[in-house]
Formats: structure tokens, sequence, C-alpha cells
């Protein structure tokens, strides 16, 4: 039972992640929900928008509300602020299952094939189709201007 008096399940737990309220399920759980993996190679887009991204599957995670979130992301034993979408990209090719595709910010180092954790802070919007990659990469700056300012 929490200091609210609300008694805490995994059902509630699982339901706060998939609406996306991470402040809930965060009080439940003492800590961030987050998602650890190993970094693989995407299609690189990112990068071309300026905005690259560590890529990591959501392997038997609970599934997030697909969309974008303010992160935090450890690196080895560094943590890290940026903005992350959980989705299938359905402006760029949509894939075939959901992928958490984290941007550091101020973070320049080659991260394929080592593990990281990215901590789902806060939720932003959900995931969006956008009609030209120019309304997907302001959104894009919008998204890491929001994270950066909740994260402070």
């Amino acid at each position: 039972m929490g200091e609210d008096g609300v008694r805490y399940s995994s059902t509630a737990i699982r339901e706060a992640i998939e609406a996306g309220d991470m402040q809930k399920a965060a009080a439940q759980l003492s800590r961030p929900f987050a998602i650890e993996g190993e970094v693989v190679r995407g299609f690189q887009r990112g990068r071309d928008f300026g905005f690259p991204t560590a890529n990591v599957g959501l392997a038997d995670y609970v599934r997030p509300r697909l969309g974008v979130y303010a992160v935090r992301v450890r690196v080895g034993e560094d943590w890290f602020d940026g903005v992350a979408s959980v989705g299938v990209n359905p402006s760029v090719g949509a894939l075939a299952a959901p992928l958490l595709e984290a941007h550091i910010f101020d973070f320049d180092a080659e991260l394929y094939g080592q593990t990281i954790e990215a901590a789902l802070i806060a939720f932003l919007r959900d995931e969006a189709h956008f009609s030209d990659l120019e309304a997907l990469k302001a959104q894009m700056a919008r998204d890491a201007e929001e994270a950066r300012a909740l994260l402070g």
C-alpha cells in the first residue's frame, strides 16, 4: 500500500504504463518505469534530421502507450536527459513491431551493441503521422524543447 493509502497492484501499474501515466507508474514502482536493452542499428533517419537515436527493442516489457516521452537515459554509469519515441514510425515507414528510439541531448558517441536504460519520465504526445518530413522535423524540435523544459 502506498503512502497515499492506495493499494498498489501489478495490474494498476501495467494499466498506468499502457495509458502513458508515467507519474502514476513511478509512484507505484518507487522509481520511473524503464526499458533496458541493447542498442540496435535502425534506418538512421533520425541522424539525417539532426536527431540521432539509440534504438532498443521492447522485448517482453509492458508496452507503454505509443508516443513521445521525456526520458533519462543511462549509458554506462552516467545519466543523460533526452526525448524518445515508442512506436512504429508511421511517417517514415512503419516498423513491424514498436521500438524505443531515444535521442540523448548533447551526446555524441557510438552506442551500437551497448546496453542502455531509458527511464520514461513523462508522456508528451501520441504517435502521429506527418504529411511531410519538414512537419515531422518541426514536431521533433518541439518535442525536444518540451522534454528539456520538463527535465530541467
